[in-house]
């Protein structure tokens, strides 16, 4: 039954965010039009071949995902999957990312779910997800870096919105300065306890008032001590041999580029080639923007943000915004019809596979 709701719940949800994107409002060259309209405008001034690249660059990107996680997993766990599968689970955790309202949260909790079935622990599934955000960070926070000496050197900025370009650099120096402090508390088995006591003091603290209230938990102290007990030992892994390191750190890098290439790609179809490194530049904002908020994908602040910041780096507004736009809905639309099946198909399988196991401990 509970995979029933989750499936409706899903397809509610699926049917609200298309709703609101494409039915969003924005201004092209003064006139107020739908996300939409604006898309379909677009598309007749943009080069069609040019954006048909998007297909394959789109397929690679979440190839390029999938790597990260299981490039670590196949030398720790030694866990083999095909290209086809590797790509569909990654197609499913975008979807997940991109539908359900967590603040950037969703696709953990999802994998954590997905990879039970190949022995992989909560707490190892969370360190390769760390490590994918930290790889990725760090490949953002290095082209924001790049992207900014360029546009200063170019001189296409007015010095009056110098302020965004400060805004980046301090944004990609404490994303370096935040993945600094994880790996110092990482390193030391007594900060990994330290941090597992007092989250397991949190817990307890809910537990309690959850029972005052009648309500039951499956909180256990062991299963805390176990999740930072695999986090620590994958540290450890990647710390004896940090040839494991360099495919997630390739596949990561190579992802990130592909993430602003999606943009990039409809910049060229538009002919605007020139505006790659006002893309880094804003991209870097607007992902701070969308995963401080907990709307799925950042939806509504993540293109705000990418459009200001493109038009003060020097984009015209309505390149800014007509990029930005028909960026978002192919990549919404894309999202949706490459995920939904995938997704309601493992839910429905894996959600039986549980059924039959807890009638059997039952037993």
């Amino acid at each position: 039954m509970f995979k029933k709701i989750l499936s409706v719940v899903t397809i509610i949800l699926v049917i609200i965010i298309g709703y609101t994107t494409f039915s969003d409002k924005v201004i092209i060259n003064g006139h107020e039009e739908t996300m939409f309209q604006a898309t379909l405008e677009a598309m007749k001034e943009l080069n069609i071949w040019v954006l048909l690249l998007l297909i394959p660059e789109q397929a690679l990107m979440y190839f390029s995902a999938g790597q990260m996680y299981f490039a670590f997993l196949k030398e720790r766990k030694k866990i083999r999957l095909s290209m086809l599968k590797l790509t569909r689970i990654s197609l499913e955790i975008n979807f997940v990312n991109h539908t359900m309202p967590s603040g950037g949260m969703s696709g953990l909790a999802y994998l954590i779910w997905r990879l039970k079935s190949l022995d992989v622990s909560a707490g190892q599934v969370s360190f390769i997800h760390a490590l994918r955000y930290s790889i990725c960070a760090v490949a953002n926070a290095v082209q924001t870096m790049i992207a900014i000496v360029i546009v200063l050197a170019v001189g296409c900025v007015a010095p009056e919105n110098y302020g965004y370009l400060w805004l980046a650099g301090v944004i990609a120096a404490g994303v370096m300065l935040l993945i600094a402090t994880g790996y110092l508390i990482v390193r030391k088995q007594k900060n990994v306890d330290w941090v597992s006591v007092k989250i397991e003091k949190l817990a307890k603290f809910f537990e309690k008032r959850a029972k005052a209230r009648g309500k039951t938990t499956r909180f256990r102290a062991e299963s805390v001590q176990r999740f930072f007990t695999d986090l620590r030992n994958d540290y450890l892994a990647l710390r004896r041999n940090r040839k494991i390191l360099w495919k997630p750190v390739v596949w990561g890098a190579l992802f990130s580029f592909l993430e602003l290439a999606t943009y990039w790609v409809v910049g060229i179809a538009m002919g605007h080639p020139e505006i790659l490194p006002q893309i880094m530049i804003a991209e870097g904002i607007a992902s701070v923007v969308g995963t401080v908020l907990v709307t799925p994908g950042g939806l509504g602040g993540y293109e705000g943000a990418m459009i200001a910041v493109l038009a003060a780096t020097g984009v015209d507004l309505s390149v800014a915004t007509i990029v930005v736009v028909v960026t978002r809905i192919v990549v919404l639309t894309g999202t949706i019809l490459s995920g939904l099946g995938f997704y309601q198909q493992a839910l429905m399988s894996r959600s039986d596979k549980f059924s039959v196991e807890e009638k059997a401990l039952k037993k």
